[in-house]
């Protein structure tokens, strides 16, 4: 199975060309991985889309057959919380101040452990906190 954070499906959804086309490159690969399945917090996250209509959300997502987790389970959110917790205190110690980075990427990050492999722009964060996940990145095309 395969998590998808937001910014790849944003870009599905709001890209130019070449964007898209990345995009779509990206979720080929991951269909190859088993099932599409997004978090409830992704899922969340597409409402902000300007253009996006809960039908139209459901609808992109149904044409993709990208599932929804609604039952992350407490595993999936202790998870999320231990990362946060972890980096909030590192930001602390390194006089980085207060948290930048907001729960739901560690919420996302958590589900795509539980999934095994996550499709997203954001290499450089998930790769450094969650190092078990495996990542399917636009460096795959580079």
């Amino acid at each position: 199975m395969t998590a998808l954070d937001t910014n790849v499906l944003i870009d599905l959804l709001a890209g130019g060309a070449d964007v898209r086309d990345r995009a779509l490159r990206l979720l080929s690969r991951a269909i190859g991985r088993g099932p599409l399945v997004i978090s409830p917090i992704v899922h969340a996250e597409l409402g902000a889309h300007p253009a996006a209509t809960t039908e139209d959300r459901d609808r992109f997502l149904g044409e993709l057959r990208i599932a929804t987790d609604w039952m992350l389970g407490e595993a999936t959110w202790r998870y999320a919380a231990a990362k946060f917790g972890e980096y909030a205190r590192r930001r602390r110690r390194s006089a980085g101040g207060t948290p930048r980075r907001l729960i739901a990427d560690f919420v996302i990050g958590a589900h795509a452990a539980k999934a095994g492999h996550l499709v997203t722009r954001d290499e450089d964060f998930y790769r450094r906190t969650f190092p078990e996940v495996a990542l399917i990145t636009t460096e795959d095309f580079v």
